[in-house]
């Protein structure tokens, strides 16, 4: 039995940086992507924010209330978009994943 747990604990020996930075780098990216989505609704949906920003949906599309300019997407795996202005970078509004 032994014999069949050698070349693992070998390996573990020898990598056991690497593998303790990846595991440390997976922790944090599992974190950040359980706190990003738990904000997610946060986020006005498109409808609320044309409602709350009426002047800000024109035959181009929607703008951002601060500059006027065009909002641009990000897609979210398994989520949906963000749409954010690409010029002054202010998160407007989510588009769920339909």
């Amino acid at each position: 039995m032994w014999n069949a747990i050698a070349p693992l604990l070998e390996f573990v020996d020898r990598y056991h940086g690497l593998i303790i930075g990846f595991a440390a780098l997976a922790a944090v990216l599992l974190l950040n992507q359980l706190i990003y989505r738990r904000s997610w609704t946060s986020y006005p949906t498109r409808e609320d924010y044309l409602a709350a920003h009426p002047g800000c949906a024109t035959a181009d599309g929607v703008v951002c209330d601060r500059c006027r300019q065009k909002a641009s997407s990000m897609p979210v795996k398994g989520a949906g978009r963000i749409y954010r202005c690409a010029w002054c970078e202010t998160d407007l509004y989510r588009v769920d994943r339909g």
